[in-house]
């Protein structure tokens, strides 16, 4: 500014005084330096600067004028660039801290993406371990789609197997219906009574009942070949030494016989021993006697006679006969009529039907005997030698007595 005061504008010329070019340009540097600092100066100096370019001239007031009215405005313009530059920094600053939220987001999405990265690699190791899996499931499901098939095959050919078989049983049930009516026409009871034949049925088929495995004791005729038995030879006593001295097995305390005492009674005999039967009565009226102390012991037992009990209570009752759990049984050992009573029953269900019981031969298809049958009777083409060293056995169809004697169908 000291420089400014010391310089002195040269007084107005003509214009053939005008300064020279270098002079002019000396002239309009040092105009701009004045414009310069006059752009930059305070108030207070213009008036002072107005009177070095010229005093009171209108013309230089009204360049200070234009020069103020600039001044104000690039004061202004600067002062509204300074607030924007200030609002820029504000903003500069938000984006800053948005820029740092951002990067901070950035590296969670990074380490999210770096975690799902690898569990994406793990889901594919995962993955490929079930598509082996897969693999070999299809294979094995390949393979039982192939026995599924073979199955159905089988299941086909079996279910033309049963069809031929229900064809075969419905001709052998009306076989077995036309053999029952001809029993029931020519088979007749030779010695057991009304109520005899009711309770010894029900006997039979509790020892052998008919189930899911098979015909019982009903089906076979049992009762048929025991009433025969009983009317021969074996209820008579046929071939028995029927002699006294009679002492029932297992008798306490001393017993006499024949004038000798024997202090420690009588041994005891097992159920089915030949000399266990100790009865001046014979096998018939054994029985007879048996079957009325039967029918006593369940209705005293079980409040009922024996062919009215439920199933369980008339096995309870046999089995109660079997222990000697009845003690009053019409001077008979109870535990020798069960076995008496036993063996008859089975006898009927497995003796050849000659004897009455055994019919159609169910028993023996039932146990697998064939009776007769030595491996040729039906036209099997096999021998007795090859029966026997075979290394599995052979069932045949059975074969009674009555049809050897009528000679191979």
């Amino acid at each position: 500014m000291i420089l400014y005061r010391n310089f002195r504008y040269p007084p107005l010329m003509a214009d053939s005084q005008k300064p020279k070019d270098a002079d002019r340009r000396t002239f309009l540097k040092i105009g701009a330096g004045v414009v310069a600092g006059a752009a930059i100066a305070t108030v207070v100096e213009v008036p002072y600067y107005g009177s070095v370019i010229g005093g009171n001239s209108s013309s230089s007031s009204s360049t200070v004028s234009s020069l103020k009215g600039q001044l104000s405005s690039t004061q202004q313009q600067l002062s509204s660039t300074q607030g924007q530059l200030s609002s820029t920094q504000q903003q500069l600053s938000s984006t800053a801290a948005q820029l740092n939220a951002a990067q901070g987001q950035v590296s969670s999405l990074n380490n999210q993406l770096s975690s799902t990265q690898q569990a994406l690699t793990s889901a594919n190791s995962q993955l490929s371990g079930v598509n082996t899996q897969l693999s070999s499931t299809q294979q094995a499901l390949t393979s039982a789609n192939g026995q599924v098939v073979s199955l159905q095959s089988q299941v086909s050919s079996a279910s033309s197997q049963i069809t031929t078989l229900q064809g075969q049983m419905k001709s052998a049930q009306a076989a077995s219906a036309s053999l029952q009516t001809q029993i029931d026409t020519t088979m007749g009871f030779l010695t057991l009574s009304v109520s005899e034949q009711t309770l010894l049925e029900a006997v039979a088929e509790t020892i052998i009942p008919t189930d899911s495995n098979g015909p019982g004791a009903k089906e076979a005729g049992a009762i048929y070949f025991m009433d025969r038995v009983l009317a021969g030879d074996y209820g008579k006593n046929g071939n028995v030494y029927m002699q006294g001295p009679f002492t029932l097995s297992g008798i306490a305390g001393p017993v006499t016989v024949e004038g000798i005492t024997y202090p420690n009674g009588t041994p005891v005999q097992r159920v089915n021993a030949g000399t266990r039967y100790q009865y001046q009565m014979n096998i018939r009226e054994f029985f007879k006697y048996g079957l009325a102390a039967l029918q006593s012991y369940a209705v005293s037992a079980y409040g009922g006679k024996f062919e009215t009990l439920s199933a369980a209570n008339q096995l309870k009752a046999l089995q109660d006969v079997w222990s000697g759990k009845p003690t009053s049984f019409n001077s008979i050992n109870p535990v020798d009529f069960a076995y008496e009573l036993t063996m008859l029953v089975w006898c009927g269900f497995l003796m050849d039907p000659i004897y009455g019981g055994n019919q159609n031969m169910v028993g023996w298809v039932y146990v697998g005997f064939n009776g007769v049958n030595t491996g040729d009777f039906y036209g099997e083409g096999m021998t007795p030698k090859q029966l026997m060293v075979a290394t599995t056995p052979t069932r045949l169809k059975p074969a009674s007595l009555a049809q050897f004697q009528k000679g191979s169908p």
